[in-house]
């Protein structure tokens, strides 16, 4: 556990660094760029990524969860056997998928709005490479993540990444860069992410590839292609979940493209609780799903219980941080946004309350239960359909935020139930009533002491403040014997890892 918990930590802290230079990128990216053509390259990624998620067809879970069950087998080259489908797939999937997509030009042009036919019709050839590149690094990211690498797979996004596009902007914005050569390198920043990942994957022994397919069964190939299935039918519904409400408030709010532009900001600001979890899940989920497929109960039953206390520590300390700055945030916004205020406090509970049992996914993934996790995210999507008709049209972005929280924590409290009563796991102990309790006092502390003018001064001010309480209560109090054998440790050695 020593080893997971040292590699969550740098997930966590390189994962911090990217969302700061990402908000830097964001500020520098709007000043020095047009509304279309910037408009252009931020869409450019999302759509990439929404069909890497598509084409993926569940491999990359598959890739994940199924990787370590070949590893106590005398046939090393049946393991190479599964890189080699869980690879293929997608990557045939994508070239049957880009037929039509360049047979069919015109028509998914005609989708677009007049004014921004040209520049789509310009860089046309754009989308299939970033998304050629994108899924790929994806199946990269999948193998290395099951071989607990993910603060390496976090420093390539988080950094690399984010840091190459940074240059990119600058260089722009000094004239140095014509707007076409932009985005050519834009899009090649993420060729150049995928080798970077490539060279990491080769330098462990399981990245090999094998086509005698005639070493797995029928049973197991209809059993990877089954798990795969619904794990795509999963990300279908996850994807649908993700864009549900920034679309039907267009939909049923009054205010139209005005509202979704208050939701969106207040949706970055309370993903910023999620960034915990995000980080510290990957090299968990690597250390309990190759204990799962050891048959070593104890130490998932262990392991599992142990993590979700970790990241629901980290997650109380970011929804604390994010309550006690909103006002802060407000303050740099320009008038009109003042009910971002509400709606983010709304969305951070559901967001809370994903994070305390996020690990139920896992639990599920890893066991012959995995279908009612689509089948459980499905439902949310139907839920969520009927709840947003009925209190968009009268409460706007706050029936939207309600139908968010409402809908996350049903999902995630069947999720914990069904895997408490057929796995007998669950994420809660007596130091997650103890970290409730911490958050609390924290805010009550520091949330009505008075303000400073300065928004940012203000900022930096009661974040130290928070981060201080935090972690002296977490000293005190004990909720977790990882957290203090981990700063006892580097008080010791005073050294982070």
């Amino acid at each position: 556990m020593g080893i997971v918990f040292r590699q969550s930590i740098k997930t966590t802290i390189i994962t911090f660094f990217g969302a700061a230079l990402g908000g830097i990128l964001l500020i520098v990216s709007t000043n020095v760029m047009e509304k279309q053509d910037l408009g252009f390259v931020r869409n450019l990624p999302s759509q990439a990524v929404v069909a890497s998620f598509f084409l993926l067809a569940g491999m990359g879970n598959t890739l994940f969860f199924f990787l370590h069950r070949f590893d106590e087998e005398a046939i090393k080259e049946r393991k190479s056997v599964l890189m080699s489908v869980c690879f293929l797939v997608p990557l045939g999937i994508y070239v049957l998928t880009m037929i039509p997509y360049f047979l069919f030009t015109d028509y998914w042009l005609h989708h677009f709005q007049a004014q921004d036919i040209a520049i789509m019709k310009q860089y046309y050839l754009c989308f299939p490479l970033f998304t050629l590149f994108n899924l790929t690094m994806m199946l990269l990211e999948a193998f290395l993540n099951a071989h607990a690498k993910s603060a390496q797979v976090s420093f390539v996004r988080e950094i690399v990444i984010k840091g190459m596009n940074f240059v990119l902007f600058i260089l722009f914005g000094f004239g140095l860069l014509t707007f076409s050569t932009f985005v050519y390198c834009f899009v090649f920043v993420n060729l150049f992410s995928a080798l970077i990942l490539l060279f990491m994957a080769k330098k462990i022994d399981d990245f090999k590839f094998s086509l005698n397919w005639s070493l797995l069964t029928k049973k197991e190939y209809h059993a990877i292609f089954i798990f795969a299935g619904f794990h795509a039918l999963m990300g279908i519904s996850g994807t649908l979940m993700g864009f549900l409400d920034g679309q039907l408030l267009t939909i049923y709010d009054k205010n139209g493209l005005a509202s979704v532009s208050i939701y969106t900001n207040a949706v970055f600001i309370a993903t910023l609780i999620s960034i915990p979890f995000r980080a510290m899940s990957a090299p968990v989920n690597a250390d309990i799903s190759r204990a799962y497929a050891q048959n070593l109960h104890e130490k998932v039953k262990d392991s599992y219980s142990r993590s979700g206390l970790n990241i629901f520590i980290a997650s109380v300390f970011m929804c604390v941080l994010i309550s006690c700055n909103l006002h802060n945030a407000l303050a740099i916004m320009p008038k009109g946004y003042e009910a971002v205020f509400g709606v983010t406090l709304i969305m951070l509970i559901g967001r809370l309350v994903d994070s305390a049992t996020g690990l139920n996914d896992l639990a599920l993934n890893m066991s012959p239960y995995y279908k009612i996790n689509f089948y459980l995210s499905a439902g949310m999507v139907l839920l969520m359909i009927v709840l947003f008709r009925v209190l968009i049209p009268p409460f706007g972005v706050y029936g939207a935020a309600w139908v968010f929280s409402i809908a996350l924590t049903a999902f995630n409290l069947a999720k914990t139930y069904f895997v408490w009563k057929k796995m007998d796991l669950h994420p809660f102990s007596k130091g997650t009533l103890t970290t409730f309790f911490i958050g609390a006092s924290v805010m009550a502390m520091v949330f009505f002491i008075p303000k400073f003018p300065n928004p940012y001064i203000d900022a930096v001010l009661r974040s130290g403040l928070i981060a201080f309480l935090f972690i002296c209560f977490v000293f005190w109090l004990k909720p977790s014997k990882d957290i203090s054998h981990y700063v006892n440790e580097t008080l010791k050695k005073k050294k982070l890892f």
